[in-house]
């Protein structure tokens, strides 16, 4: 427990010394009267438009997650399935490489009669959804991008690069471990194998161990799936329209600017591979990274004098307002949950409808 506090703190450091670094690239440049300036001549009227976007942004990983536990038998209604969307998305921008997401999704999905297990496939399928959805769009910017990709920057194209190949290993081991368990068994004990040769303190059954245990929650999912394969369809489509929200922030700051000359294609193109560059970073938030490579990055768009104006505004509008939005939603909701006790019937019916999907 120490040594994971202490790990928080090094990150929480780190994002720090990055937030100050951008701060004062920023101010080099610009005085906060000017800043400031130029964020009063922004279209409010335009900007207002960016709050239902990212509601909706929400929005549609709880149908996501409502159609999947729908599917295993334990629906929950719309407005406890957009609690859980709030709760992993202020745990995922509060950790490390968003690791505290899930986990407290499922803990509260229990809290409310879903098993573990339902919950573990529900977070399953849904980040299965979400890798494919930020694959194909990057793929698609890549594609349609044409010279604006010549303008990001060596380090800026090695980083997508970089995220690029991780979000396709993490989506192709995913989709194998679903669909093909032999083969991923087989790779994951060649790959447990070589890690132990390297580094002789791992304990190799232990680890083989953890990997049937992965296979099972796999193979519940493949189950579900099965039976019913418009769940994944559903799922990827949701969690594209979902992306699709994120994408269109920086392309209704640029019209609150007065700009055009630049479609939506294009700009939201860009916010795609800003997104895969920053997206495995091990940053909560990516706070620090993603504001950096936004100004490198979105400087053709905006231009000198706007584009720290209008990072400011993007990311307080896609993270930071969204944060402490859903951050008190999770409160109230963790509250709320504090004082309701759940009955063991409930309970009860909810793992009985459990046994008949997965079993």
């Amino acid at each position: 427990m120490k040594r994971t506090g202490k790990r928080q703190m090094v990150w929480f450091g780190v994002m720090a010394l990055l937030l100050l670094g951008t701060a004062y690239t920023i101010l080099r440049q610009q005085s906060p009267g000017e800043l400031a300036g130029a964020i009063a001549r922004a279209d409010g009227r335009i900007l207002l438009l960016t709050l239902p976007v990212m509601a909706l942004f929400i929005a549609c990983e709880a149908g996501a997650t409502r159609l999947v536990l729908g599917a295993l038998g334990c629906a929950q209604p719309f407005r406890r399935c957009y609690f859980y969307s709030c709760t992993g998305f202020f745990f995922s921008n509060i950790t490390p490489s968003a690791t505290g997401g899930q986990p407290a999704q499922v803990y509260y999905m229990n809290r409310d009669g879903v098993p573990v297990v339902s919950g573990t496939i529900d977070m399953l399928l849904v980040s299965i959804g979400y890798h494919t959805a930020v694959v194909g769009y990057a793929l698609a910017a890549l594609y349609f991008g044409g010279s604006l990709l010549e303008q990001l920057g060596g380090q800026v194209g090695l980083l997508i690069g970089v995220g690029l190949a991780i979000f396709l290993g993490l989506n192709v081991a995913m989709i194998l471990l679903l669909f093909l368990p032999g083969p991923a068994r087989r790779l994951g004990q060649w790959g447990i194998a070589l890690a132990c040769r390297l580094v002789g303190r791992l304990d190799q059954a232990q680890l083989e161990e953890k990997l049937e245990k992965v296979l099972e929650q796999y193979r519940q999912g493949a189950r579900v799936i099965a039976r019913n394969p418009l769940v994944l369809v559903g799922v990827v489509g949701l969690s594209a329209a979902q992306l699709a929200c994120s994408y269109l922030i920086p392309y209704l700051v640029y019209r609150s600017f007065g700009l055009s000359g630049m479609g939506l294609v294009q700009v939201a193109g860009l916010q795609v591979l800003c997104s895969v560059a920053v997206g495995f970073l091990p940053l909560p938030g990516s706070a620090g990274a993603a504001e950096g490579v936004f100004l490198r990055s979105f400087l053709v768009v905006f231009g000198t004098q706007l584009v720290a104006p209008a990072m400011i505004l993007t990311r307080t509008v896609s993270c930071y307002l969204v944060l402490l939005v859903t951050g008190m939603v999770t409160l109230v909701g963790h509250l709320r949950r504090n004082r309701r006790t759940v009955s063991g019937v409930c309970r009860k019916s909810t793992c009985n409808s459990l046994h008949g999907m997965v079993s």
